[in-house]
């Protein structure tokens, strides 16, 4: 196989944008595939944690990502029956962050900001319509192939970086597992133009109850002038055409805010979720990152998140690679820093966000309350919980591993 002089990022969602202007940004060739034509603005992500920002003000976009975004200085854990059990100041963290805040700015807006950079520089290729269905390689380089309306096409280049979701072809091309397990009840979305805030509601709570807990972030929305989205679990045996019903929808949102009048809804969605983890980030030339490496439930905003800093540590170490400082078996390194962090940190984080919104034991459902609010009244102690939850320990961790 001969070798192309550059790298194929496949997926042109958030994490492989951001890998892709990584690597551009220190002046290696990309090749950018994508399976579909057209950012899809339906919501998903849309939380940018402390670490990430930093990360991110190193390309240089963070005015750019504060200008549609909302900065989120504090948010609650409630619970349905007692309303507000605790309020968390970001502000603790000023000593540890530019950062200290949450900034909220969808997926779609991300994608377009990190896309207008890339198409600036003349070193990276973007192809749309490109469905990459399989990857192989030799000693030399990698070969990808794509499904496009002209037929299939083959790509040449030193690494192919596999960004492209949780069905990932890139994983599937490599010999990894996906292990974990799926939630058997489904989660759904529901955006409504009802200012919550007005009604005393942080821009990020999160609302616990045995049967019927939920989560409310507010988003900038399309036209930025706010837009809340309110996450619960959809109970078994309901169909995906019942629970989107308007009068379903309507009920939902009145057990969780009871308000005269119905609610204007924006957008629904269900998604099935998973809590998963590759066996691997690495084999040899071929890499993942973002869903592709691993999923998790989205309580606590942290998926996208780590697949962006996924997304940094692979690039920069490319870069190191690329410029003859270190040997390939630095990837190696990426490898055991990522993938030790999602399976100790990312998931256990996420599946223990999950249970204590819906804890049903009466007992220890206080005992979790009363721990909350012992946080919230020591300073030190609030500091050293945010660093958690904002994912600063987890990045940490990841690079201190050698």
């Amino acid at each position: 196989m001969s070798q192309q002089d550059q790298v194929i990022v496949v997926g042109g969602g958030p994490v492989g944008l951001t890998a892709a202007l990584n690597l551009v940004r220190q002046d290696i060739p990309v090749l950018l595939l994508e399976a579909s034509s057209e950012v899809y603005d339906e919501p998903r992500a849309a939380t940018v944690h402390p670490p990430t920002m930093e990360l991110f003000a190193a390309l240089g976009v963070m005015d750019q990502f504060h200008a549609r975004g909302n900065v989120v200085r504090y948010y609650q854990y409630r619970d349905r029956r007692e309303g507000v059990v605790a309020e968390f100041d970001l502000e603790v963290l000023r000593s540890e962050t530019d950062f200290p805040y949450r900034l909220m700015l969808e997926q779609h807006k991300i994608c377009q900001i990190l896309m207008a950079e890339l198409v600036k520089a003349p070193a990276c290729e973007i192809l749309t319509g490109h469905r990459v269905e399989t990857v192989v390689q030799d000693d030399e380089g990698v070969m990808v192939r794509a499904a496009t309306s002209a037929g299939e096409k083959s790509f040449q280049a030193r690494y192919a970086i596999g960004a492209d979701g949780g069905r990932s072809a890139v994983r599937k091309s490599m010999n990894v597992a996906f292990e974990g397990f799926s939630y058997e009840e489904r989660f759904i979305v529901v955006a409504t133009k009802f200012d919550f805030g007005a009604e005393g509601y942080a821009e990020t709570c999160y609302i616990a109850d045995p049967e019927d807990w939920c989560a409310m972030f507010k988003v900038p929305g399309p036209d930025d002038k706010g837009l809340w989205r309110v996450t619960s679990a959809v109970k078994a045996g309901q169909t995906n055409e019942e629970v989107c019903e308007d009068t379903a929808i309507e009920a939902r949102l009145q057990r969780f805010h009871p308000k005269s009048g119905p609610y204007e809804i924006v957008h629904r969605n269900i998604y099935q979720l998973h809590q998963r983890v590759a066996s691997n980030y690495r084999d040899s030339r071929i890499l993942v990152a973002g869903d592709a490496a691993h999923v998790n439930n989205p309580l606590g905003g942290m998926g996208m998140n780590f697949g962006f800093h996924d997304a940094f540590n692979l690039t920069d170490k490319i870069g190191r690679i690329w410029r003859g400082e270190a040997s390939s078996d630095l990837l190696d390194q990426y490898d055991r820093q990522r993938r030790t962090v999602a399976t100790e940190y990312l998931q256990r984080q996420t599946i223990e966000n999950k249970k204590n919104i819906e804890q049903t034991g009466e007992a220890e459902r206080q005992s979790f309350h009363d721990e909350l609010r012992t946080i919230v009244a020591d300073e030190e102690r609030q500091r050293s919980y945010l660093k958690r939850v904002t994912m600063i320990d987890g990045l940490r961790r990841a690079n201190s591993i050698d």
